[in-house]
């Protein structure tokens, strides 16, 4: 528990140090997560319904997927919904700035996810054990932490409601 308190701290800090830095404006907050801090996202979301959405910038459905989970997002945000984006893109300073493009175009105010880990399997399994590692991949969590539904697939915005209004009531 003592971990993941200060786990939460050191990213409400850094979210609060990048707003302030660019007045609440500009490039997204971007932080990183490996197969070890996987699980305390998680773990923070808990009470909400979690989508997780795992993309990458050189994928063609993960981009046109996006809108609808932004979307889904801004909707359901107030019920208690947590749209959660991890991008799965090469970390090196060209992507990270394609990553912060993307998410800044698509309209994404929260902070968002860049896979850190030296162990793609380690990762990927940290995940979930039955995901590939494809994508887009999108995983639904109840209040509950208990996982509803997986996609490997583009999903559209009334695909996304069927899965996440429910779990909202």
């Amino acid at each position: 528990m003592r971990r993941l308190s200060a786990f939460l701290l050191v990213v409400a800090l850094a979210v609060h140090a990048c707003a302030q830095a660019t007045g609440g404006q500009g490039s997204p907050v971007l932080l990183p997560v490996d197969e070890h801090s996987f699980a305390q996202i998680r773990a923070a979301a808990k009470g909400k319904v979690l989508v997780l959405n795992f993309w990458a910038t050189w994928c063609k459905p993960c981009l046109e997927e996006f809108p609808h989970l932004v979307k889904l997002q801004k909707h359901y945000e107030a019920q208690g919904l947590d749209v959660m984006f991890i991008s799965v893109d090469d970390d090196d300073a060209k992507t990270t700035r394609r990553v912060r493009s993307v998410l800044a175009t698509m309209g994404v105010e929260k902070p968002s996810y860049l896979k850190k880990s030296r162990n793609d399997e380690g990762f990927i399994n940290a995940v979930h054990p039955s995901w590939s590692g494809a994508v887009p991949t999108t995983f639904v969590y109840d209040r509950n932490g208990k996982l509803i539904a997986m996609r490997s697939e583009e999903m559209g915005f009334d695909d996304l409601e069927k899965i996440v209004v429910p779990l909202l009531r």
